[in-house]
């Protein structure tokens, strides 16, 4: 129970501490992400043999909510905001899933051209198989095998649930008395916390850059070339 005594946190401090070294090295390493995932961008890009496909359109879309992404998250744990950070870290996996599926399917450019028309990813299909979250997760858990339980506790922060509940409370007694966090900053979090979110939204990232780094390998492929490639790969 609430007995009106339980204690809060300014939502204002005069100095906002920085994060423990191996937190700010992380953060560093976001920057080299970006620059990464530009790189690759860049050189896909460049291999437009006087056309725009649908899929040009398609990876734009996702380069760009990447790099918004990827700036957000530093501000975001930069200022100690864990709550904020969690929810990108979903939308982040979001744009990972769904790039992904780009390459399950048997025809890409058909498959960008539905997602730039409005079709949802998860009425598309994969075989037989619909390509909802939980069917993209099930083909990237060889890679990550943390994705499923870490999608599913974040899932949470997407609508309001008690993820958001949980967060403002510091701790209960047994007593039923509690100490809960009125502010923006979430200081009481351990570093483990925070590195796991950068570890996590990191790793992302990196599936992003591969298929960029197969999509302008792609690019710079004569049609013939790109029909072998897709024959063997239907053969495996």
């Amino acid at each position: 129970m609430y007995d009106g005594k339980s204690s809060t946190r300014k939502s204002t401090m005069a100095v906002i501490p920085e994060h423990m070294p191996k937190v700010q090295a992380l953060l560093s390493e976001l920057d080299v992400d970006r620059e990464a995932l530009l790189d690759y961008y860049k050189s896909g890009h460049a291999q437009t043999n006087g056309k725009l496909y649908a899929m040009d359109m398609f990876v734009l879309g996702v380069v760009k909510r990447t790099l918004s992404s990827n700036h957000a998250m530093q501000l975001m744990v930069r200022s100690w905001n864990l709550v904020a950070a969690r929810t990108l870290l979903r939308t982040h996996i979001d744009t990972g899933l769904r790039f992904s599926a780009a390459w399950l399917v048997d025809d890409p450019e058909d498959f960008a051209k539905k997602v730039f028309d409005g079709v949802q990813i998860n009425l598309m299909k994969h075989g037989k198989e619909r390509m909802t979250d939980s069917y993209l997760i099930s083909m990237q858990l060889g890679n990550f095998p943390w994705l499923k339980k870490v999608y599913d506790n974040l899932s949470g922060y997407i609508h309001f649930s008690n993820a958001h509940i949980n967060s403002s409370l510091l701790n209960i007694g047994d007593d039923g008395k509690f100490d809960f966090r009125i502010s923006e900053y979430d200081f009481d979090y351990p570093e483990e916390s925070w590195v796991e979110v950068l570890e996590c939204f990191r790793e992302i990232t990196g599936l992003l850059i591969v298929h960029l780094a197969g999509y302008s390998m792609v690019k710079s492929m004569s049609p013939d070339e790109v029909k072998a490639a897709q024959a063997a790969r239907n053969k495996t």
